[in-house]
């Protein structure tokens, strides 16, 4: 199972990553990620209906006990978007690989397993 940050869904919905990157890995989100993805300024019509099918796809990773704890430990660690220490901590909880454009952002973070799917 693997963890999309909020990225790789924009980067899907806009056509910069193909689908077939995916591959057949199960995919996962944090909570918060639909909140950023589906709340991105920038976003048309088409990608949001992307969005909201290709969500729907996927496990929501649930904002529980555990991802909490998680979180507020990363951001007591470094400094982390409150957005970023809820996607790593979701993955952590649950020994997910986190796919991110924004590796430099996490790369601190130990035990985290990470992949950039543009490279």
């Amino acid at each position: 199972m693997i963890v999309l940050d909020t990225n790789i869904f924009i980067y899907l919905a806009n056509g910069t990553l193909k689908t077939e990157t995916l591959n057949e890995n199960d995919i996962a989100y944090a909570s918060i990620t639909k909140i950023e993805a589906l709340g991105y300024t920038k976003i048309i019509g088409a990608e949001q209906s992307y969005l909201e099918t290709l969500l729907d796809a996927c496990e929501q990773i649930e904002l529980n006990e555990t991802v909490i704890k998680q979180a507020i430990r990363l951001r007591q660690q470094s400094k982390l978007s409150l957005g970023d220490a809820i996607m790593a901590a979701s993955a952590l909880a649950h020994d997910y690989e986190l796919w991110t454009a924004n590796i430099e952002d996490f790369k601190h973070i130990e035990d985290l397993r990470l992949h950039n799917p543009l490279h």
